[in-house]
């Protein structure tokens, strides 16, 4: 069966990965601060997995989701770069904006 959605644009990318970004350094806050309130185990009941694990692997998420909006940054064409800061609004403050703005400067492109 052939697939007739029609690909995600670089906006709804960038929405995407920047949204899950967030939620993981949300995560990751909890789990650190989980980390740090509970109590040790007792000798020799060490957990499989503590908070401090999950706050790492969150992190690790976080690192991921910052890389995918990298690459999404750096190979997309310009007209894709301008397109979709058009159809951010360019708000000041919003997340997927401020992106595509920091790469739309970077490259000396007009907005």
């Amino acid at each position: 069966m052939e697939n007739t959605a029609s690909p995600l644009d670089l906006y709804t990318l960038l929405q995407i990965a920047l949204e899950e970004r967030s939620e993981a350094a949300d995560a990751f806050d909890l789990f650190k601060q989980d980390a740090v309130m509970a109590h040790a185990p007792a000798p020799g009941d060490e957990p499989a997995v503590t908070s401090n694990d999950a706050a790492e692997a969150a992190a690790e998420e976080v690192d991921g989701f910052s890389a995918e909006v990298r690459d999404l940054l750096t190979e997309a064409s310009d007209a894709d770069l301008t397109n979709a800061y058009r159809q951010s609004g360019g708000e000041v403050g919003h997340p997927v904006a401020e992106a595509l703005l920091g790469e739309i400067k970077r490259r000396g492109l007009a907005v």
